[in-house]
């Protein structure tokens, strides 16, 4: 690995600020390690999609660094988020993402970074949570900001997938209590999906509207690398699997087709290939909504 791209001192700063929120109550700590286990995961997916775009001479030394540091700080502000609401829920506690850039403020794990760097980085922490991306923001916090939420939606694939097995077993807090109601699902979340559109969590009514909306998120990965991973994991046919059968229902043979098409796209979306101007005109506080 060059040296630009080695984050192994602010990994081992992350381990100690994590340890920070450790009580020694087995219940409250598996949360906190959950964090820790998923932040972690997510640096590694998104050392895969950094590695190729530097590769292929898409990103420069300075976005792959702070995209870096966005994977491994995306979900810091979960830690204060479950100590003081017991909650990982937005709606029922804070914006993680706004509350993860006060940390960044606050505990200064980037102050030696360079002011591109930590730009970067603390804008691709305030925005990997929002449904989209805001328009006005700059070419460069785009590209990390994508990567950051590409790595992101690739881990929570994993966790996801392993509680929608018709049948098996399923956290109930993972899957937001919606119900299993077989062959049902809600025109709403497939119609978003089948025009190549993110659905939305407020629509959802049962568990085949999770499995669909987790399909569309195909429609949102920014890179190639992201898509390829997530082909080769092989969860998205699996979610497909598990919903009512192409054959007797023609609206799930068509969302099939449009969501493997989009699974198996090989080139990158245009604002993952920014030019390389523009990056100083927003800050974490002027992209937060």
């Amino acid at each position: 690995m060059d040296a630009q791209r080695d984050i192994s001192r602010h990994e081992a700063w992350f381990g100690q600020y994590v340890d920070r929120f450790l009580t020694g109550d087995a219940a409250h700590d598996a949360h906190i390690e959950l964090k820790r286990e998923h932040s972690l995961l997510v640096l590694g997916n998104a050392r895969a999609i950094v590695s190729e775009a530097v590769a292929t001479g898409t990103m420069d030394v300075v976005s792959a660094r702070a995209a870096l540091l966005g994977a491994l700080y995306h979900d810091i502000g979960r830690f204060r988020q479950y100590r003081r609401w017991q909650t990982f829920s937005d709606a029922r506690s804070t914006n993680h993402g706004l509350l993860g850039g006060r940390v960044l403020n606050e505990e200064r794990p980037l102050h030696d970074e360079s002011p591109a760097v930590r730009h970067l980085a603390a804008c691709a922490v305030v925005l990997h949570n929002r449904f989209a991306i805001p328009g006005g923001v700059s070419p460069r916090v785009r590209q990390v900001t994508r990567v950051v939420r590409d790595a992101d939606k690739l881990d929570i694939f994993r966790v996801l997938a392993a509680h929608m097995e018709p049948g098996g077993p399923r956290d109930d807090v993972v899957v937001m209590h919606l119900p299993e109601v077989q062959g049902a699902w809600t025109p709403a979340v497939l119609d978003a999906v089948r025009a190549g559109r993110l659905a939305s969590y407020a629509d959802m009514r049962c568990l085949n509207d999770f499995r669909i909306l987790l399909c569309g998120w195909c429609f949102d990965l920014g890179f190639a690398a992201s898509r390829r991973l997530l082909r080769e994991s092989g969860r998205v046919e699996q979610l497909l699997a598990w919903l009512p059968a192409p054959d007797q229902v023609p609206e799930m043979a068509e969302l099939r087709c449009r969501v493997l098409a989009a699974l198996h796209d090989e080139n990158d979306m245009a604002d993952c290939r920014p030019g390389m101007t523009g990056d100083a005109a927003e800050t974490p506080e002027s992209v937060a909504p």
